[in-house]
């Protein structure tokens, strides 16, 4: 229960990044950094579920 808590809280604030940089605009640079921060790792590591294909 805890970490479905917690993946909600990370998926609204990845949202309001998201949001601030298409919308807003206040700070894009440190905004865009963070979203490289948190784009990146998911992308390399690959948490998303593999397919197996054979």
């Amino acid at each position: 229960m805890g970490k479905r808590i917690l993946a909600w809280i990370f998926l609204a604030g990845f949202l309001l990044l998201l949001i601030n940089l298409l919308i807003f605009r206040w700070q894009p640079i440190l905004s865009l950094g963070i979203y490289i921060l948190i784009v990146i790792p998911y992308i390399f590591l690959g948490t998303g579920k593999k397919s197996h294909k054979e």
